[in-house]
């Protein structure tokens, strides 16, 4: 209560000479500035509306030829030679459209259909699925790029249903297996079942599916589909065939709220409309703002001395009011965290000392029980003693090579005893991983806070992935993912400071003082990695640390999806 009190009243006074110091330093400058700003207001407004003026004038010419653009990119849809799994291929893999369907003179649905049958190559396919699954270790990976190579070869009749089955199965097998039309296969037939094929040309119309748009070939034989996120990439090249001078133009879809300089985007995309943004001072302006620099920095040459004092004081007082939070928020979460387990084992040993015999199975509970809260004060201490090193450079780091499959490995095995009855944990190593140049127990050490933050914000029915793997740019990513509460977008940012919880009511009810996730970017920064975070409210976090590897050479793994 002491500490609270001090630290309020030093708080309270800072607050006024703070103010103090403002008054001094922009007062002054306020008043003089305000008279010059009055005589120039009306010059301002009048060359901000021509600047206005001119944008706008911009905007019509752009909007004007977006239509004949749009036509070209439905002429270039027209029916192509080939059958109709070749040029439903060829459209893809252009990137002329995100989905196709393609219909034939009369309008029937020529490719891709839902009708699935049983033929030579689709047998082949399921027998080579089948093998590829039974195969183990570096076995796997040829017969999957085999299987691979006649999925993505269109000139091989199969039913659109069956190739993308098996390619959703051949993903089941390898991840990362390169099938280029999948996504735009599973789009195509999600149409079909959402509606029924309606060729509209003249327009980018919006379909069943809210975030799908559709644009027809002029000879309606094509049907090709766009994400909303696709048809605004489009847009903004568009756009910007025009060069304009100081602003970019904006595309807006139609579940957006524009701005007042709107205008519709044209026939062609009903609902859209079209704005712009200024991003630098045009020459339109530049007169005003000769003669505005003029006043000012006769004014600034006045006040630049106290202004300079000003700052400097209150950066001062800034950072002793920073370190005054800093130093009662440690009280604050040390005396917490260091309560509960010293009074947890003070009632354990209380209860054994109050029996007159000791009962060996009794004994055996609290000793266990005992052990438990000394490891999460020790937990806790390590914990202090780590960030206080890191944070003032003062930890060395031992570089060496080590295989990222053993780092797993220590890891879990050092939280395997610490994991709920409810809880499934599994690793996932590839079996060729090269060793990365690390501190493989500080590397350990992170990987374990990372485990810890999972168990902590993951209620019920746990579910944590710890993977490795390869980015292909040199370096090796360690991921923790779990199915836990998740963290807002806004406080992405912020987890990895001293001292922050995201939850303050779910930190009450978890041990902890904000201090894991600083720990873990401090040892990533100290290997020259760098840690990142993917999460949203409710559907779990992933974080991952990437970190430079050490060389080609292969590394022993943990078999992939092994379950701890």
């Amino acid at each position: 209560m002491a500490i609270t009190l001090r630290t309020d009243a030093w708080r309270e006074g800072s607050a006024w000479l703070f103010v103090l110091l403002a008054l001094l330093t922009v007062l002054p400058a306020a008043c003089v500035l305000w008279f010059m700003n009055e005589a120039l207001t009306r010059e301002s407004a009048a060359s901000h509306q021509r600047v206005l003026e001119a944008y706008r004038g911009q905007l019509r010419l752009v909007r004007s030829r977006l239509d004949p653009i749009w036509q070209a990119q439905a002429a270039s849809l027209d029916a192509e030679a080939g059958s109709p799994e070749q040029r439903f291929q060829r459209l893809i893999t252009s990137e002329r459209a995100e989905g196709v369907i393609l219909l034939t003179p009369e309008g029937a649905v020529e490719y891709p259909t839902r009708t699935a049958q049983q033929d030579r190559e689709t047998d082949t396919i399921e027998q080579q699925l089948l093998a590829a699954a039974a195969a183990k270790g570096d076995a796997r990976r040829p017969m999957v790029d085999a299987i691979a190579a006649r999925l993505n070869d269109y000139s091989r009749p199969m039913a659109a249903a069956a190739r993308l089955g098996f390619m959703t199965r051949l993903r089941q097998l390898s991840s990362n297996v390169s099938l280029p039309t999948e996504a735009a296969l599973r789009l195509s037939l999600e149409m079909l079942d959402a509606e029924r094929p309606s060729p509209t040309t003249d327009v980018v119309r919006q379909t069943a599916m809210s975030d799908v748009w559709a644009l027809t070939s002029e000879d309606h034989r094509v049907i090709a589909f766009y994400r909303i996120g696709r048809v605004e990439e489009m847009m903004h090249d568009f756009l910007h065939q025009v060069a304009p001078s100081g602003i970019i133009f904006l595309a807006v879809p139609p579940d957006m709220r524009a701005d007042s300089e709107a205008i519709a985007a044209g026939s062609w995309l009903p609902g859209w409309q079209l704005s712009f943004m200024p991003i630098e001072s045009s020459e339109f302006d530049e007169d005003d703002r000769q003669h505005r620099l003029l006043y000012v920095s006769v004014a600034l040459a006045g006040i630049g001395l106290i202004a300079i004092v000003g700052v400097a004081a209150a950066g001062s007082l800034r950072r002793h009011l920073r370190l005054a939070r800093l130093k009662t928020d440690l009280v604050a979460a040390a005396s917490h965290e260091l309560r509960s387990p010293l009074a947890s084992m003070r009632v354990l040993v209380d209860g054994l000392l109050a029996d007159e015999s000791f009962d060996p199975k009794k004994t055996r509970e609290y000793l266990e029980m005992l052990a438990v809260e000394n490891a999460r004060l020790s937990r806790l201490i390590e914990n202090f003693l780590t960030f206080s090193l890191l944070e003032r450079n003062r930890h060395r780091f031992d570089f060496a090579p080590s295989e990222p499959a053993a780092i797993v490995s220590a890891a879990v095995e050092t939280m395997r005893d610490r994991l709920p009855a409810d809880c499934d944990l599994r690793v996932e190593v590839p079996p060729s991983l090269p060793p990365v140049m690390a501190d493989a127990e500080a590397l350990q050490t992170a990987l374990i806070n990372l485990l810890e933050n999972a168990l902590k914000y993951t209620p019920a029915h746990k579910r944590i992935v710890v993977r490795a793997s390869h980015d292909g740019d040199g370096a090796v990513m360690f991921a923790v993912e779990d199915n836990g509460i998740g963290i807002p977008i806004r406080e992405q940012r912020r987890i990895f400071r001293r001292f922050y919880r995201v939850d303050q009511r779910l930190s009450r009810e978890t041990s902890g003082v904000g201090l894991g996730l600083s720990i873990v970017e401090l040892i990533v920064r100290g290997h020259r990695g760098t840690v990142t975070v993917r999460s949203a409210p409710g559907a779990g976090s992933t974080f991952t640390m990437r970190v430079p590897s050490a060389g080609p050479e292969p590394s022993r793994a943990l078999p992939e999806g092994t379950a701890a």
